[in-house]
């Protein structure tokens, strides 16, 4: 039945309403502003390499010189840079839009993933600005000029579609998350464990590939070789010896020697991986929408913690996945603190060549938010075994739908 115009509820909605509305408007504008502010910043990465990139599409015929091979990078973040050389703005600034228009879009599905839990207008409008206003997200973007956001937002896409249970769709993001950066890679255990729980047909990972292949095709027809294409993965590995390049994970605490401990981590981690996805499917509590986003951030919080050659923007998706993490799990709001500090301060050596904290100090905050994390989701999975669970972890969220 529709309210009478005169009705409480009705004239109070009409007084909220441009309250509301005023406030995405001064928000987004905000975030603009910010962002633009620290356009003028040239970062390393800029100079030596995305400059290099930018002038070489330039001087070669714009999208024809998407058939050379002048960037370590996969095609498809060059097919973006190969964009931005047509917009009437600087090298820099049309560089840097890239990412920060990813900014945007990174915020709203992390708004589509809260949505999945709340029916409340104002938590979703919450969880969009939390995640743009994130300091790595407008720091990566905006300062520095990466384009980690890109991957992100489609990681973040997918596991939308696995919280709607639509996998196919879920793998088809992944998917394209993986051909822009294989960094991707560190949520695949969530798609193991929906495997091994009969969520997702084995057939259907056949999508990851197809689409990795898909992304690639313009490239080829430009004239790259297609074999080259497919393998530039392996040809990235190897780039850099070092066991850590400023990210805040164990290897602070080791000496860097990779040929003593590259193998042993490796093994770690794969490892860990194995016993994470082995008590994932020996549960024999359903996977709900809260065990998605807990086994989704305990995974890419584990593999950079534990793999050598890790650099400090490899946390990137932890960031975000924690804030969605921390609208799950309201009760640990720390978490995305935490893991957003430790990213943060691993930034400002190679920005600024600057350490305001000891990187060893912001390796343990990231091993406390790990283990709290997989604490948390081995209380979901195993309510019953956990003597000290909280409330919430025992008692899980709504079903899937």
């Amino acid at each position: 039945m529709e309210l009478d115009k005169h009705h409480p509820a009705t004239l109070s909605r009409r007084r909220v309403e441009p309250v509301y509305w005023a406030m995405w408007g001064v928000g987004l504008s905000l975030a603009a502003i910010l962002r633009i502010s620290l356009f003028n910043f040239e970062s390393p990465d800029y100079r030596y390499f995305l400059s290099p990139w930018y002038d070489y599409i330039v001087n070669n015929g714009g999208f024809r010189a998407l058939g050379h091979r002048f960037s370590n990078y996969t095609p498809p973040y060059l097919y973006l840079l190969a964009l931005a050389t047509y917009l009437p703005l600087s090298k820099l600034y049309a560089i840097k839009l890239i990412s920060v228009l990813f900014d945007f879009l990174l915020a709203s599905v992390v708004l589509l993933a809260v949505r999945q839990r709340y029916d409340s207008r104002v938590v979703w409008m919450l969880s969009f600005f939390a995640a743009l206003f994130a300091p790595t997200v407008f720091f990566n973007s905006a300062l520095w000029g990466q384009c980690d956001v890109i991957y992100t937002a489609m990681l973040i896409t997918s596991i939308y579609f696995v919280l709607r249970r639509e996998p196919n769709l879920a793998l088809f993001f992944f998917g394209v998350a993986l051909s822009f950066k294989l960094q991707a890679i560190f949520l695949f255990p969530l798609f193991v464990v929906l495997l091994l729980k009969r969520h997702i047909p084995i057939y259907s990972f056949l999508i990851i590939p197809a689409t990795y292949v898909l992304m690639m095709l313009p490239a080829w027809v430009a004239g790259r070789p297609l074999l080259g294409l497919l393998l530039i993965y392996r040809a990235q590995a190897g780039t850099y010896e070092s066991l850590t390049l400023e990210a805040p994970n164990l290897y602070q605490w080791l000496p860097d020697n990779p040929e003593l401990f590259r193998m042993p981590g490796l093994i770690l981690a794969a490892s860990l991986v194995y016993l994470l996805c082995l008590a994932c499917y020996l549960s024999g509590v359903k996977l709900d929408e809260g065990i998605v986003i807990k086994l989704s951030l305990a995974s890419v919080l584990l593999l950079p913690f534990t793999l050598p050659h890790m650099h400090e923007r490899y946390f990137f998706a932890a960031d975000v996945i924690a804030i969605i993490y921390a609208f799950y799990s309201p009760e640990r709001f720390f978490i995305p603190i935490l893991v957003g500090a430790a990213s943060l301060f691993s930034y400002f050596p190679f920005l600024f060549d600057q350490a305001i904290f000891g990187l060893e100090y912001m390796a343990i905050l990231m091993g406390i938010a790990l283990v709290v994390v997989t604490v948390d989701l081995l209380s979901s999975l195993y309510p019953d075994l956990v003597t000290n669970s909280t409330p919430s972890a025992a008692r899980g969220s709504m079903p899937m739908r």
